[in-house]
């Protein structure tokens, strides 16, 4: 087999995208990792490896500052699945090789490559960590085989009691709308006690990325037009992604929005053909995760492969321990207060 060149570069090599079509998920398109460094400052090392046929394999490393001293190199921030797209395994091997050499050469205080399992195995030196799981729906069998999957209690009578208190599903667009979601969003995340995202996320780069196709946002409002719950719709090319889902904690059970909303965006999967991934879980999340499996989803594990030795906060447990007692502290603190917070939010890739 011919050798691979292999190459960084501050900018996206040629390939990718078509590599990232054929091989990837949302979190490898080109659009997403350049539109998120932008709006959160992050330095990009594109690694590839190139051979004969062009490029045979890519990794995005975004530099992380961390609160403290130094910076981690994470594959990507905000994306739970952005470890190695390759042709071969040799291929991703190159890459992976080249991202353990770069956090010497950072000076960087940890290398975290995050992959859907079971993932390419790992260059020596690398600790595996199994420690989150990402919950899948298949759309296979059409709509109404995907509707009998659903647990008849706790989500398909959910969904009809949305529908007849008249919840309408919208796809929002507007600056407006995307504000609209920011603020539910805001919300939602101080309550978990973590800074939420800063607005220029959702009004910049989020719908930026809507006006190419990649990114849909719905809305459900309620008979008096209130928003009474959104979520934000990441779409790959195989697989779409439910993410930033929140609602008014007020309007929740008397409107069940969010049901009715889950229900629109996987319906629009099965019409597209896609895998539908409602986003990763902790082992201590055990209430998300039993909502997930009644949507009839399927737990598949997540492989974080780190360099020198796993840590951070993606392996600190949220139930216990000082990131509990943070999240605590910050629940408590006056709403615009810890709006101002989203400036931290760059450090939680």
């Amino acid at each position: 087999m011919p050798p691979l060149t292999v190459a960084r570069s501050p900018e996206e090599p040629a390939g990718w995208q078509g590599l990232a079509h054929a091989t990837g998920s949302f979190y490898h398109d080109a659009r997403w990792i350049s539109g998120l460094a932008a709006c959160l400052r992050y330095r990009v090392h594109w690694l590839s490896a190139s051979g004969p046929e062009g490029l045979a394999a890519g990794m995005a490393l975004a530099e992380v500052p961390t609160l403290t001293v130094g910076r981690r190199l994470v594959s990507y921030p905000f994306s739970f699945i952005a470890g190695p797209m390759a042709v071969s395994g040799d291929a991703a091997q190159a890459v992976l090789a080249m991202a353990r050499g770069l956090v010497a050469e950072r000076r960087a205080r940890r290398l975290e490559v995050k992959s859907l399992g079971p993932g390419y195995a790992p260059p020596p030196g690398f600790e595996r960590s199994e420690r989150y799981s990402t919950y899948r729906i298949s759309t296979e069998g059409g709509e109404q085989a995907v509707w009998k999957r659903l647990d008849r209690t706790s989500v398909q009578q959910r969904i009809r009691k949305g529908e007849k208190a008249g919840v309408q599903v919208v796809m929002g667009e507007s600056e407006a709308d995307w504000l609209a979601m920011a603020e539910l969003e805001a919300g939602v995340q101080q309550g978990h006690g973590v800074p939420a995202p800063p607005r220029r996320m959702f009004t910049g780069l989020l719908r930026g990325l809507q006006r190419q196709g990649l990114v849909d946002l719905y809305l459900a409002r309620i008979p008096d037009g209130r928003v009474a719950a959104g979520f934000v719709m990441y779409k790959g090319p195989r697989d779409w992604i439910y993410a930033f889902s929140a609602a008014a904690p007020d309007l929740v059970r008397e409107y069940r929005a969010t049901h009715v909303l889950l229900w629109a965006g996987l319906r629009a999967a099965v019409g597209a053909g896609v895998v539908l991934d409602l986003g990763r879980t902790a082992p201590e999340q055990a209430t998300l995760a039993e909502f997930k499996l009644r949507w009839g989803a399927v737990a598949v594990p997540l492989v974080y492969d780190y360099f020198p030795s796993a840590g951070g906060i993606n392996q600190a447990r949220r139930d216990r321990g000082p990131l509990a007692l943070a999240s605590r502290i910050w629940t408590r603190l006056p709403r615009p207060v810890a709006r101002l917070g989203s400036v931290l939010f760059r450090y939680l890739g």
